[in-house]
This record gives structure tokens, sequence and C-alpha cells, in this order.
């Protein structure tokens, strides 16, 4: 059976209804296939060394911003003309028999164009790299980040974005996908993917609640759904913001991921975070990955912060102006709820295991031929 058979797909935004396959119930081969894994990349930021092959032409009103972005760009070349290389060739070795696809977490592209044509060869490059050297014959699903529809009009590029990944993933999922967020099915379990950037409140509400009764529920998102320790950014989560103005909104889908016991993977942040938190009569797991290699020292699995204590500390530290009443507040709403929690600066590469109720997620930082942590999930 090609492993393209084990999903059944369902979404709003979807059309149509198709089941590509059905493992029989009890049957010795549905036991088989109870165990499953899925290997995954966190942000890639896929670029070329040559800045003129995707970025001729780019510009921002803002002469920061862009001397900034064009830092990131030097920063991409390095990467993809050594480590990030060797990043993806580990990544192929973690594909085996079980494995059923492979997942990106976003920000597949350096992104930064001057036109919707470029842009579109740019995720079409990027695409087929990754196809081709970490598993052709899988579906391979990504998620929009912020920087996948970044350029000189950001809605050009957002347009080019979605005109061209719908096709994509439809192609890969096999189906046809008409909007931003859906939802695949692996076995009895549901796989959510959700556009973080102008999210869609009642649209994602709907698709998450086509995930309820499932054995597990992944979310899929490229921004965390809690907020994270960084200075510059630590507001910059699902339905956050520097004012926290979408407060209520981000209160009740904190409830609606907890009804699901949703086990959230993302990216974003460029760090290797794991953190179990239990409230509004639920659980929320969330993974956040990196594959980011900007460093040598990344390659090594250090945590720079331990604990629920711990969470959302260091950019006191890094700030201390951050340390407001209202900020402490916010990481205090969500550190009562935390069991479980570590931070560590670390890129790589991970492989999802689900085996009946048991879910891991094993960690191999760099290139490392050894598995660098094992992060239990379930």
């Amino acid at each position: 059976m090609d492993r393209r058979d084990f999903f059944k797909y369902s979404a709003t935004g979807l059309v149509g209804l198709s089941l590509l396959g059905r493992l029989g119930e009890g049957s010795a081969e549905a036991c088989k296939r109870d165990r499953y894994s899925v290997v995954i990349l966190g942000d890639t930021h896929y670029d070329a060394p040559d800045p003129e092959l995707y970025h001729a032409g780019y510009t921002d009103p803002n002469p920061t911003r862009e001397a900034n972005h064009r830092r990131e760009f030097v920063r991409n070349g390095q990467m993809w003309s050594g480590r990030s290389r060797e990043l993806i060739k580990r990544a192929a070795c973690l594909v085996d028999e079980n494995t059923r696809f492979v997942l990106q977490m976003g920000d597949l592209i350096q992104g930064d164009t001057a036109d919707a044509d470029t842009h579109k060869r740019f995720l079409g490059d990027a695409m087929n790299l990754f196809k081709t050297e970490v598993a052709p014959d899988l579906p391979f699903v990504t998620v929009p980040g912020n920087h996948d529809l970044r350029g000189n009009d950001d809605a050009v590029c957002t347009a080019a974005y979605f005109e061209y990944m719908n096709k994509r993933m439809s192609e890969e999922l096999g189906m046809e996908l008409s909007g931003p967020n859906f939802l695949f099915r692996s076995g009895p379990d549901a796989f959510v993917v959700i556009n973080f950037t102008k999210p869609n409140v009642e649209n994602i509400t709907s698709v998450l609640e086509q995930a309820r009764g499932s054995r597990h529920v992944f979310v899929v998102v490229h921004s965390p759904v809690f907020p994270y320790d960084d200075e510059k950014y630590y507001w910059w989560y699902l339905l956050g913001n520097r004012k926290d103005s979408r407060a209520a909104e981000r209160r009740k889908m904190r409830a609606l991921l907890a009804s699901l016991n949703a086990i959230v993977l993302c990216g974003h942040t460029h760090n290797t975070e794991f953190l179990d938190w239990r409230g509004d009569g639920g659980r929320i797991t969330q993974m956040t990955m990196s594959s980011v290699w900007r460093t040598d020292e990344q390659a090594t699995y250090t945590e720079i912060a331990s604990g629920a204590k711990e969470y959302c500390t260091l950019l006191f530290k890094e700030n201390p102006d951050l340390e407001t009443e209202a900020n402490l507040d916010l990481f205090d709403e969500y550190r009562a709820g935390i069991r479980q929690y570590s931070l560590s600066p670390a890129a790589g590469s991970y492989k999802l295991i689900v085996d009946g109720a048991h879910v891991y997620v094993d960690f191999y930082a760099g290139a490392s031929p050894r598995r660098s942590r094992r992060f239990t999930l379930r």
C-alpha cells in the first residue's frame, strides 16, 4: 500500500472529500501501522548564496529594516552553502518504512522578492529541493510563515504564495485545497494546518472542531500558541500582539485547543522549545522546532532555561524595561499551568513518533548521527 493511502482528508476550504484508504479495524496490518513517524524540519529560510537570484529588485521603505533583511540574505547564503545542506541530508536519514510524510514549520524561504513570478519561482525551487533531498516518494507538507509572504509588496507575495502553494499542497496531499486552514488525517489522528499571519478565527475554529474525537490532534502552525522568551518578539504568537488587544480571542482559542488536548507543532522562534501545559479543563503540549543552523554551537543540545519558573524570564535579563506589570501578568497567566518546560538554541531535524497512545519527538542537533534529545509529548 502506498503511504499516501494512509491519509483521509477533510477541511473547511477543501474542495470535495476523498478517502484515499482506510486500514481494516482490528486487522494485523492495522496493528502494525498503529506506529508511524513523521520527519519534521523547522524554519529553513531557504536561499541562494547569490542574493541576486531571488532578491534582485528588492527594496523596503524602511532603510534600517532593509539593511537587516540584507544581513539575513548573507546569513542564509552561508547556511545554504554548508550547514543547511548537511542538516537536510541528516533529515533524509530519519525516513524509514514507517514514515508517512514530511512536515516543515513555515518560513520555508527567506522571501523578500520584488514580484510575484520571482516569489513563486523561489517557492518552487525550495519545494523541489526538499522533495528531492529528503523524501521524494512522500507527501511534503508546509505551513505559511511570515517570511513566506514577504516582499516589496506583501499583498502581492501573499497572493503568489497561496496561488502556488494551494496547488502544490493539493498535489502533495492528493486533494484540491482552496483555503489556508485545512485538516488531514493519518489513521485515527488529525493534523490541522493553520495560517497564523492573518488568522480567521471562525474558519480555524471550524476546522479544529472537525478534529474533535480524534485519537491525537496535531496543530501545525508557524508561530507558537504561547508567548515566548524573546525581548523583541515575545508577543508574536497566535492571536497575540504587543497590546494584547485580542486577549479574549486568544483565551477562547486556548480553551478550544485545551479541550482537544492538542499537540502543537510549530517554529518561528529559531529555538528548540518544549512546553506541556494544563488548564482550561484540558492540555496543550507544544513543540517548537528550528532548522536555522547559524553557528557551530547550535549543533549541540544545551538548555538555557528549564522548568516552569524559568518560562519567559530571559527577556527580562536582556531588557529589564520589559518587566512591566502587564508582561508579568501575561506570562504568569500561562506559567501557572506549565508542567514541563525547556528551551535550547539548538537547531536540527526532528522525528515525530506516534506509537498508539504515546507520542515522542526525537531531536537531532545539527547533523548529529545520534539522537540529541527525546521529548515525550504523550
